[in-house]
């Protein structure tokens, strides 16, 4: 869906970005990681063409982007920033459906779009339709930028920082909603941020930037396993990496499968990572967790064993994609 090769960017006697050669296939969410600089916000407005780059190439859907009309390029892709752009003097509903009236859908197509999203985002139409921005929280500011940006259901959505303002709660339950978003519509993603948790957590792949180049880039998985210099490791978290990692795994991937009678012990769902795991465990002060299926019925167990021993495995192997 999206490919840069040998793409450079210069502002003058700087170059802010480097020769770089990325291919993001359609349906996946790719995150641009690294210092504040790095040239990741640049790579990302050159694909939507708000800044023009100088050499390389740009391919969008098998199409070069200079054979897209800009504007028309911009309206059918989603883009997401970090303080929404919201109009001030336009309500909820008429922020959302910009890009169809642009696109001259019917008024009766444009209000049942605007609808639907608005649900699906958990801004119930009835409350929130005719508010303006400034009566909104940020969380619900943020949703509504998302709702314009999927308006016109795009291909390719573009989010710059798009949650970096808000605070740290408001901020994991808007991830965990653009997760559930990601897994129902398959958008072509392209995210930047400076959290790499937030990057961990969202990704499929992981392109890490320093000094307008791309230094790394691969499955979270792939880079936690085997960082490929001690820019990346520090960046992935350094000691914690394997934290980190742990919470890219689910328990159901590592427990022992067992029948429904086991020991009375703490109990942790199948779908969990191994990171809470770890959590669980130690607040427990126990080495072992009774697996449960979503109706709470026992269906395995994890050991502290186990996992140490699949890690030990894991580090010995080539990292799974």
């Amino acid at each position: 869906m999206i490919e840069l090769a040998h793409v450079s960017k210069r502002f003058g006697d700087e170059t802010a970005v480097d020769d770089i050669s990325l291919h993001v296939p359609k349906g996946k969410f790719c995150a641009l990681v690294g210092t504040s600089g790095c040239g990741k916000s640049t790579t990302l407005r050159m694909i939507n063409r708000l800044i023009e780059h100088n050499e390389g190439d740009i391919i969008l859907d098998g199409q070069a982007i200079e054979a897209y009309d800009p504007v028309k390029l911009r309206r059918r892709i989603g883009y997401v920033i970090q303080h929404t752009g919201l109009f001030p003097h336009w309500n909820v509903a008429r922020n959302i459906g910009l890009v169809p009236r642009l696109l001259k859908w019917s008024v009766a197509d444009t209000q049942a779009r605007v609808a639907e999203l608005m649900n699906l985002l958990g801004l119930p139409v009835s409350e929130f339709a005719h508010k303006y921005p400034h009566q909104l929280s940020g969380g619900q500011a943020q949703r509504v930028g998302v709702a314009r940006a999927l308006a016109a259901d795009p291909d390719i959505l573009l989010m710059d920082e798009p949650f970096g303002a808000l605070d740290p709660i408001t901020r994991e339950k808007l991830q965990d909603e653009l997760a559930k978003l990601q897994a129902r519509l398959h958008k072509t993603v392209v995210f930047v941020t400076h959290d790499m948790d937030e990057a961990l957590k969202l990704a499929d792949h992981l392109v890490v930037m320093r000094e307008g180049r791309i230094v790394q880039q691969g499955t979270p998985l792939a880079l936690l396993q085997q960082p490929n210099d001690p820019f990346v490791d520090s960046l992935l978290g350094g000691l914690e990496r394997g934290l980190k990692q742990a919470a890219l795994t689910r328990v159901k991937d590592h427990m022992t499968s067992m029948g429904p009678t086991l020991p009375a012990q703490s109990r942790i769902p199948a779908g969990f990572s191994v990171r809470q795991a770890l959590s669980m465990m130690l607040r427990d002060h126990s080495d072992r967790l009774t697996v449960v299926d979503q109706h709470d019925v026992p269906v395995g167990e994890l050991t502290l064993r186990r996992i140490i021993k699949e890690a030990q495995l894991d580090k010995g192997s080539t990292p799974r994609e």
